[in-house]
């Protein structure tokens, strides 16, 4: 999801100001969600009722797969150039971004698409064919990719987006960053247990882990000056990443103890460890992107 929060928070003006590239995006996300979404319809009459953590992860395994093409494709549309050519030219880069954007995100995907589905709404029979809304988003993020990188000097980004990985921000100052991030679990873990014997519908759950962690990633990012600190600019902070990025991760995270794995802990524990655990997972995104030159900073948005 990091690359995602890159694309929004640090590269949305420039995405932005083609409205032709707007429109052209448009159109390679409905052309990709159509081509999936018949084979996934298929899987869906057959997985109806499928419960088993197995057959679910090979679903998953699957739909993967199957947008790692689309990723590609997605990608030589934003960078306005042939696959065919482009693997010719990038094979290496093409091939790292299909695992990563492709099959690593489109499997990340894949749970918060059954989180929201069957964990939020219990709704089940359908799950499978909504994965043509994974397909869209990969996408989606690869054309976007491939339109910062057409842009770009030639050899200047080689790893997306920016050549900046989060490992040495981890591993560099990490004693710092495992306290924040301590702060964040211990404050959202804080709110969440009291609450556990009290929001037993999933969806206040969800609306309450994006609050707490929508307010959590507000503070960090005022604390460390990632955006503009003005009152509007806050509030969209706290809509997009903040309570966006908190929920979806929390949507994932249940789905994989609660369905999946079908853990069997306390109510006030399992709900204070799954906003906790999404609330830390936002803070150290939001730390990174501080961490970044400025010449990436100054694309964000001041309003």
């Amino acid at each position: 999801m990091l690359h995602r929060l890159k694309l929004r928070l640090l590269y949305k003006e420039q995405l932005s100001s083609d409205p032709i590239n707007g429109r052209k995006k448009l159109r390679v996300i409905l052309i990709s969600g159509f081509l999936v979404y018949l084979p996934f319809l298929a899987i869906a009459y057959f997985i109806s009722f499928e419960q088993r953590a197995f057959y679910l992860i090979l679903i998953g395994f699957l739909s993967a797969l199957t947008c790692m093409p689309v990723a590609f494709y997605g990608y030589a549309k934003g960078f306005n150039q042939s696959c065919a050519s482009l693997w010719q030219e990038r094979p290496t880069e093409i091939k790292w971004l299909c695992v990563k954007i492709g099959f690593l995100y489109g499997f990340v995907l894949y749970w918060m698409i059954l989180g929201i589905v069957e964990f939020l709404f219990g709704y089940s029979v359908m799950r499978a064919a909504l994965i043509s809304f994974v397909a869209a988003a990969v996408a989606r993020d690869g054309f976007e990719i491939g339109v910062i990188r057409s842009r770009s000097e030639q050899g200047t980004i080689t790893v997306f987006p920016d050549g900046k990985s989060i490992y040495p921000f981890l591993t560099s100052a990490w004693a710092n960053n495992l306290m924040q991030t301590f702060f964040s679990f211990g404050v959202a873990y804080g709110v969440g247990f009291p609450l556990g014997m009290v929001l037993t519908n999933p969806i206040y759950q969800t609306l309450m882990a994006g609050l707490v962690g929508g307010g959590m990633a507000t503070f960090v990012g005022m604390q460390n000056r990632v955006w503009n600190s003005s009152l509007i600019s806050c509030i969209r902070f706290f809509i997009w990443p903040g309570f966006t990025m908190a929920a979806t991760y929390f949507l994932i995270l249940a789905y994989l103890s609660r369905i999946l794995l079908q853990t069997r802990i306390s109510p006030s524990a399992d709900l204070a460890l799954l906003i906790g655990i999404s609330c830390a997972w936002l803070t150290i995104e939001i730390r990174f992107l501080n961490t970044l030159p400025p010449l990436y900073k100054a694309a964000i948005p001041s309003s």
